[in-house]
């Protein structure tokens, strides 16, 4: 069985569901498929269900008189056989049925939807379902064994069949919030955000102090890159509870994507006072601190999440850090041991780059060819490998890629800054200005732009401008926050 790796964010309780036609006719054509598949002592089973909910059902009497043989030397089984078409359904619930159900039979909705719990936590998905629905067939009000069954065909990779018992769950209780939450989890696993976001609401109706809910709704203002929007809720969460884990995180997040990096850097260290194995958060502090300009400290707090996880994608970030700090043959060791695995023009070219820095030209120039032919149409590849031919007096060259890269349609947000850095450094400001202009036209939406204009502003003192930009970023950005200020519990 494929196993679907969600979350599920319940602990399964115990409590009681119901009787009805649908639950009948679920069982028995569970039991229909058991027969095709030869396994007629899981047909019995199935069959016998149905009958505890529905003694007169006629289908399953006339599959039960097909399955059970004729004669039997089990007196307890041939008793329970004629009460199953006789007695009522408080009579059956105390029978100890041996030959039909390996399992104790109790009269209480508690007993089953507890030993569906335990199946459920063994990922014994099909005895799991057994059991809550032996606890809904005793009890038609159980909401929580609903929902837990919900969550068990959520398990086996049936949404059809999680979401109508999550909404059966609803149905019954309109003060239980777990089912709001699974039904919402279920849609954004469909794709279907907006009905997600519905559900996430009525969570809150239901329950406006449950953590998760607050999370689940920041959770999908940062998927809709709404991080600004997002804060006020993870906030929520931490108050309520602030032994809870993945709000400090997510609201780290979030303040990095807000430019809010000193908050950031105070969220991920509370986070990690409640988990310091994490290397991912490890890592956002880097970020935090790189963006800074702290490269000490970037460097620092990304080495320890390598020292957790020594992957190469960690290794590749320390290498861009030393290069920044100008530790170029640190940097340069780095990027080498990476290379055979991230061949790629990226590393290639910061390759290039600390052989520039070195004034290993001949290297330099070897590794810039290299990332122009893995990507030639980045204008930046050909501006570095023009200044390796400045720097070795081929004026020729210098002026030929320099052409180049000065010609390139720019297709990334990247292209468009790079450009921008290359006319500011040949002291053509106003073609830096414009063509980050032009990259705003097209890209709109595409933040890492603005923040490049202010910048270049910045650069050449033109305050007006440069608070024009910003206020510009502040509202298109960072305006739906709330003013609520994240305290500080460590």
């Amino acid at each position: 069985m494929k196993k679907i790796f969600i979350m599920i964010l319940i602990l399964i309780l115990y409590i009681s569901p119901a009787f009805s036609d649908e639950l009948s006719d679920d069982y028995f054509d569970i039991a229909k498929n058991y027969i095709e598949l030869g396994e007629t002592t899981k047909a019995l089973e199935y069959v016998n269900y149905v009958l505890l909910i529905n003694p007169k059902h006629s289908g399953a009497i006339k599959l039960k008189d097909k399955l059970i043989p004729q004669e039997t030397n089990d007196d307890l089984s041939r008793t329970a056989i004629i009460m199953s078409r006789q007695k009522s359904l408080s009579d059956l619930s105390i029978l100890d049925i041996p030959k039909i159900d390996k399992y104790k039979i109790e009269n209480t909705s508690e007993y089953y939807n507890k030993q569906g719990k335990q199946f459920y936590l063994n990922e014994e998905y099909d005895s799991a379902i057994q059991s809550f629905f032996r606890a809904i067939s005793i009890d038609n009000k159980n909401y929580i064994a609903y929902n837990n069954l919900g969550l068990t065909y959520w398990m086996k990779n049936n949404l059809d069949s999680a979401e109508k018992y999550f909404k059966k769950s609803a149905q019954i209780s309109k003060y239980y919030p777990q089912p709001y939450i699974n039904l919402a989890l279920l849609y954004k696993q469909k794709g279907d955000m907006d009905k997600h976001f519905t559900y996430l609401k009525k969570a809150l109706d239901v329950n406006p102090d449950n953590c998760w809910t607050y999370y689940l709704i920041g959770d999908y203002y940062s998927s809709i890159n709404n991080y600004a929007a997002s804060i006020p809720y993870y906030i929520d969460a931490i108050d309520i509870n602030p032994t809870f884990q993945p709000p400090y995180l997510a609201l780290g997040i979030s303040y990095f994507k807000t430019d809010k990096y000193e908050q950031s850097i105070a969220a991920v260290k509370n986070y990690l006072e409640l988990n310091q194995n994490s290397d991912f958060a490890y890592s956002v502090l880097a970020k935090n601190y790189y963006i800074m300009g702290d490269y000490p400290s970037a460097k620092r707090f990304m080495s320890k999440a390598f020292k957790i996880n020594p992957s190469n994608s960690y290794r590749l970030e320390i290498a861009k850090i030393e290069f920044n700090n100008k530790e170029y043959q640190n940097a340069l060791l780095n990027f080498q041991i990476i290379e055979p695995e991230y061949q790629y023009a990226e590393v290639y070219n910061y390759i290039g780059l600390c052989n520039l820095m070195l004034k290993r030209y001949e290297l330099a120039v070897t590794n810039f060819n290299k990332a122009i032919v893995a990507d030639s149409r980045r204008p930046i590849y050909y501006y570095n490998l023009a200044q390796c031919y400045e720097a070795l007096d081929d004026k020729k060259k210098y002026v030929q890629y320099m052409n180049i890269a000065m010609q390139i349609v720019p297709i990334t947000y990247q292209d468009y800054i790079d450009l921008s850095c290359i006319y500011y450094n040949t002291s053509k400001i106003n073609s830096a200005i414009k063509i980050l202009e032009t990259g705003i036209e097209v890209n709109p939406d595409s933040k890492p732009l603005y923040m490049a204009l202010m910048s270049l502003y910045q650069q050449i003192n033109d305050n007006v401008n440069y608070n024009n930009i910003k206020n510009t970023i502040e509202s298109r950005f960072n305006s739906d926050e709330q003013k609520k200020t994240f305290r500080m519990f460590k």
